[in-house]
């Protein structure tokens, strides 16, 4: 049981992540043209 619960959370990040960067990127674009 303890392999899925790990496979599951690793999934989960790996599903995560990219989501978390593209709001990074898109926070980051938003704030570039207020800074210049």
């Amino acid at each position: 049981t303890m392999a899925t619960t790990i496979e599951q959370q690793v999934a989960l990040d790996e599903a995560l992540v990219p989501s978390a960067q593209r709001l990074r990127i898109g926070r980051s674009n938003f704030r570039l043209p207020s800074d210049i």
